[in-house]
């Protein structure tokens, strides 16, 4: 049924376009639906498809809910009616029909016609916030729903604040990294947590101010040494022209390992998203992003860390019935102060190259799996001096890293899920001291607030 994005009115689809979606979304039913609702109630909602075809909206309604009431429960049947009851004006009925799409994969449809019931009842404020988390995802509907907010220029769009928060456990082989020739490993149990919150603290017409601000944690249980936490909040200035989006923002992180603080960072970021790179019956959406990041070392230790790093990366996420795919590119350039002692030179300035691909399945309305990959080339900057026990080495130190993994989602609603995943890294060097493989596994819940 994700194959066709139907709305339910809107100045700038034609009743009879209309109609033609109507009618391809209610005959369009996935397999499992089918079987579910049994060979008797088919015919019925079939007449309500055809009675809605040649405007007879009362005898739509009849069928419809005929088929309703002999037990057909399909979300087709739920969106069709939602319809139906909207083109009577019977805007109670229609909210009803839509908000029982809200936790399903057709959120976001679901809440594109429930700003337009409000604007239909005459309360643009309400609508403008449901256009605003309709327009705040990919896809059609996004498209039509940036096309209402800008019908209702002139007013202050108010916000929409999206959070997340997740916990999970884990645990990882070969926290260290150690060489694949070492002798020992060092692995442990983690506890992970992610927290996000974002929105636009102003908004008018196309243009507005969004926040980000996300924290990062994890903590093993035997090896503090390798606690990671990470602060991250950013600004950015967004301006929309039409369907493409662009922004230009600032952002700042704050990295504590161990217990200690490791870094900050200070970033520019200026990026463009537009839909043109796809076609029908694909909803795809590309990204271009260029960053700028000054590190700042706490402690005398990191100081090889200290300098720039720099960032362009393009992006590709489409979207196809119960397919959806991921695919980017990231070219990144460090300058950094690099690492020396009174023999030996280690270079931290990589010219990175990395290609990652990730592709997902919607099982069910509640279960997502997922596969992913990414392979990354780095060569270093300037060549490594090292003292072996045999020579003194000098070498410009190139990696290849590959990353498999496989993610599954649970969604027990709109705001609840479980999560587990699996990744798998190995990193070829020319270096034999940085080649190494690691496998982490982790299981968590998250909410979305």
């Amino acid at each position: 049924m994700r194959k066709h994005f139907a709305s339910i009115k809107g100045s700038a689809l034609s009743f009879q376009l209309l109609r033609l979606l109507l009618f391809s979304l209610g005959i369009t039913l996935s397999a499992a639906e089918a079987a579910a609702t049994g060979a008797d109630t088919r015919p019925v909602f079939a007449a309500g498809i055809k009675a809605f075809q040649a405007g007879d909206l009362q005898q739509a309604r009849r069928h419809l809910e005929a088929a309703r009431a002999q037990g057909m429960t399909s979300r087709a049947l739920t969106y069709n009616l939602g319809v139906v009851y909207y083109r009577l004006a019977d805007y109670d009925n229609a909210r009803r029909m839509f908000r029982q799409l809200e936790h399903t994969s057709n959120h976001t449809l679901a809440v594109y016609n429930l700003g337009l019931i409000a604007l239909a009842q005459d309360d643009p404020a309400r609508a403008g916030e449901l256009f605003l988390m309709a327009a705040d995802s990919e896809g059609k509907i996004a498209h039509l729903a940036r096309a209402q907010l800008a019908r209702l220029r002139g007013t202050h769009e108010p916000g929409h604040w999206h959070g997340l928060l997740a916990v999970a456990v884990g645990y990882e082989e070969n926290i260290a990294l150690f060489p694949d020739r070492a002798a020992t490993a060092l692995d442990g149990a983690f506890l992970e947590s992610v927290g996000a919150v974002s929105g636009y603290a102003f908004r008018r017409d196309q243009q507005g101010l969004k926040f980000d601000a996300r924290f990062y944690v994890r903590e093993y249980f035997t090896e503090a040494d390798f606690n990671v936490h990470l602060l991250r909040v950013e600004s950015a200035w967004v301006h929309t022209l039409g369907q493409e989006r662009v922004h230009l923002g600032l952002g700042g992180d704050q990295l504590w390992q161990g217990g200690d603080s490791r870094e900050q960072r200070a970033r520019l970021t200026a990026g463009l998203s537009t839909p043109a790179c796809t076609s029908d019956p694909v909803s795809a959406r590309c990204q271009l992003l260029v960053q700028a990041e000054q590190i700042v070392a706490a402690a005398s230790r990191y100081r090889a860390y200290q300098g720039q790093h720099y960032r362009l990366e393009t992006r590709y996420r489409a979207q196809w019935g119960d397919w959806s795919g991921d695919l980017r590119y990231r070219f990144g350039y460090d300058a950094r102060k690099d690492w020396r002692t009174a023999t030996e030179f280690f270079s931290v300035s990589p010219q990175a190259h990395t290609l990652s691909a990730k592709l997902g399945y919607q099982v069910t309305t509640a279960l997502r799996i997922s596969a992913n990959a990414s392979f990354r080339h780095s060569r270093y900057r300037d060549p490594h001096r090292l003292q072996t026990p045999e020579a003194r080495l000098t070498l410009v130190r190139t990696d290849q890293r590959l990353a498999l993994g496989l993610d599954a989602e649970y969604r027990f609603n709109r705001t609840f899920a479980m999560t587990a995943k699996v990744t798998h890294t190995d990193n070829d060097s020319n270096l034999a001291r940085y080649r190494y493989h690691r496998q982490t596994t982790t299981l968590g819940i998250s909410a979305r607030l």
